[in-house]
């Protein structure tokens, strides 16, 4: 189970970026690692390369991060359904 619910890491990316800053929020999922970069007008979400260099995904924009939360992502599933898998977190502007 993921040691932060998804409203909590919102609400500290939310205030980072009314701090004028824009967080980038990394964590693992089933073995891989994702990137949350939040912004004034708008979020990203990506699947970073692996060890070897591969699978990496190229970032996908949304509009705010509860519709990040709710789509389907790149795997085909969305973070609201997996979120409590999620682990490892890490951000520079924060400590989750």
């Amino acid at each position: 189970m993921s040691d932060y619910s998804f409203e909590t890491i919102e609400q500290m990316l939310l205030k980072c970026v009314l701090e004028g800053r824009e967080p980038e929020l990394g964590f693992r999922l089933r073995g891989a690692e994702y990137m949350i970069i939040a912004y004034t007008d708008r979020c990203s979400f990506q699947r970073c390369a692996d060890e070897a260099g591969a699978n990496a995904s190229g970032e996908r924009y949304f509009a705010t991060l509860r519709e990040l939360y709710a789509a389907p992502q790149i795997d085909g599933c969305s973070l609201k359904e997996l979120w409590s898998e999620a682990n490892d977190f890490y951000c520079f502007d924060f400590e989750p």
